[in-house]
């Protein structure tokens, strides 16, 4: 995983735009097959296909039947229109919990960290961009702390690397978190969305109720601590621009180009 992980930050900074199966094989230090394989087995999506969505014009478009179609877009198949959906069942903490556990997996979007306690995940942040006890004790001040693996940190780890591929249906997962009930309410909305669809974010402030609160929207969706599973890099600007994401644009990047 650490391996595609470099190899898909490498594909951006250097925007390998025109890289062939041959040449990206031969950066990896594998055969076509086995590089081929890599993709599909965690992206469930061909290298070259991700790349070149990865720099589409198109690729933050949250109206892509009117987008104007580039080199790099080609049509839709039933692969590409799979939902990518896990359910989660968001509560909000009134107090902090007495203890909270967390560990941290190998991901290849760089290592995630996980942490929950007796009524749900309550974190799940990346270590390169966002230290994860750090952020768990700001927000858990009282909280007793442990490094410890349970059995929701697995099932969330289990959702994460099931992500993007199909595979068998993954249980509800309980989230209990510090949060108003706009923050919430912006957060179900993302959950909601399926795998290539991007909501504006004023199309997010719309649905909780006043089009003004544009920027209380956007706040909510930048202070989601369930990264990936509340998918908050499916918001993006009317304009087609990508956007911010707490862990890296780039990152942002490769998620929208693996969903679209």
């Amino acid at each position: 995983m650490d391996l595609l992980f470099k190899t898909l930050k490498w594909m951006l900074d250097s925007q390998q735009i025109g890289i062939t199966i041959e040449e990206l094989s031969k950066h990896l230090g594998l055969g076509e097959w086995e590089t081929q394989h890599l993709f599909q087995e965690y992206l469930g999506k061909d290298p070259i296909r991700f790349v070149q969505d990865a720099f589409s014009p198109s690729l933050a478009r949250v109206d892509k039947q009117q987008a104007q179609i580039s080199i790099f877009d080609s049509v839709d198949d039933e692969t590409y229109k799979l939902s990518t959906h896990i359910d989660l069942d968001i509560q909000i903490l009134e107090e902090s919990p007495e203890a909270i556990y967390y560990s941290i997996f190998p991901y290849f979007l760089g290592n995630v960290f996980i942490a929950s306690h007796e009524s749900g995940i309550c974190q799940v942040t990346f270590e390169d961009s966002e230290v994860g006890p750090i952020r768990l004790r700001k927000t858990f001040p009282k909280s007793t702390i442990k490094e410890e693996r349970t059995e929701l940190h697995e099932l969330a780890y289990q959702a994460l690397m099931s992500y993007f591929v199909k595979t068998d249906d993954i249980p509800v997962i309980p989230v209990a978190v510090k949060a108003t009930p706009f923050q919430v309410s912006v957060w179900n909305r993302l959950q909601a969305l399926g795998k290539s669809e991007l909501a504006a974010y004023s199309d997010l402030a719309a649905e909780p109720g006043d089009p003004n609160l544009l920027r209380a929207v956007g706040s909510a969706v930048g202070a989601n601590p369930i990264a990936l599973l509340i998918p908050c890099h499916r918001a993006v600007h009317h304009s087609g621009k990508i956007g911010t994401f707490r862990w890296g644009k780039w990152r942002k990047q490769i998620l929208l180009a693996i969903e679209k």
